[in-house]
């Protein structure tokens, strides 16, 4: 129970980033909010728009012509201004989904998850330490993984970027040799998730492929060959608790974790790989944050 409390707690912490500041002044001896009470009213006037359910209205969302303020913006299969009208004939994307079941948790944990952000805040390009990164952020990410068990931090880098998705690449382009005559092999186990190949070829660089299947190399007889590969645990889309499949000197992992959270699979020990990658929006469903 204690550690289920705590785990709670730094998620909130997590989604808000840094803890929740309201600015007050003082009237009379008592302590009053003045333009933050100005702002959480009309959020709160905002999240109380009714969308049958199949929508959410925002402070920052669409303001259709004619209207006075934000209107529902519908999920998927829904329409209508209060996205009651249901489209039987849409169809299902296999390929992909959005996090939106972890919506009911932060709706019961309102108060605890809430968020209210100046006008000025951080507008610096640098905090005080001259840092571009909160080290208070990295402090609760750290927190997190020691409180759920799911990585080993101690003595490692965290490097942040716009999703994972963005690390995905990133990682394959700093593990990938610089001007050589051999471009690394990219690999990955099938079932695999699309975007590694997809992105990989994207960028059609001279210093890696993507050569398909991991099995497929076990017996590679060039030794000289540099390989990446992702290895995905739990993996997408079957859900196994893959491990790097090729060995040697010459190869290295990415380790994308990114449903590596206890409300996805159980997590038998911490992971501990030399690059790992985790994300917000499998945490705690905010994927339109867009954070790796």
């Amino acid at each position: 129970m204690a550690k289920t409390q705590s785990l709670k707690h730094v998620l909130c912490l997590v989604c808000s980033i840094i803890l929740n500041i309201f600015f007050l002044f003082k009237v009379g001896g008592e302590w009053n909010l003045s333009w933050s009470k100005t702002a959480a009213t009309e959020a709160e006037a905002v999240a109380a728009i009714s969308c049958s359910g199949h929508g959410r209205a925002y402070l920052d969302g669409l303001v259709l012509d004619g209207n006075k303020g934000p209107v529902c913006e519908c999920n998927t299969c829904y329409g209508g201004p209060d996205c009651s009208q249901f489209f039987p004939e849409c169809s299902a994307d296999a390929n992909g989904g959005d996090p939106l079941f972890l919506e009911p948790f932060w709706m019961q944990n309102a108060a605890s998850s809430a968020l209210l952000v100046a006008g000025w805040h951080r507008m610096s390009y640098s905090y005080s330490d001259q840092s571009t990164i909160s080290k208070e952020l990295e402090r609760h990410i750290r927190k997190l993984h020691d409180t759920v068990g799911n990585a080993a931090t101690e003595g490692r880098y965290v490097v942040f970027g716009a999703g994972s998705t963005q690390l995905l690449s990133a990682a394959v382009y700093a593990l990938s040799p610089d001007n050589s005559s051999s471009p690394a092999t990219v690999v990955a186990s099938i079932p695999f998730y699309p975007v590694y190949e997809m992105q990989t070829d994207f960028f059609q660089s001279v210093d890696f492929h993507f050569q398909g299947d991991t099995s497929s190399w076990k017996n590679n007889s060039d030794t000289d060959t540099e390989i990446i590969e992702f290895v995905t645990s739990p993996n997408n889309p079957d859900g196994q608790l893959n491990t790097a499949v090729l060995h040697g000197p010459n190869v290295k992992e990415i380790y994308d974790h990114a449903y590596y959270w206890p409300h996805f699979t159980a997590i038998p020990a911490p992971a501990d790989g030399d690059v790992m990658l985790f994300t917000l929006s499998k945490l705690t469903g905010h994927a339109g944050s867009r954070f790796g």
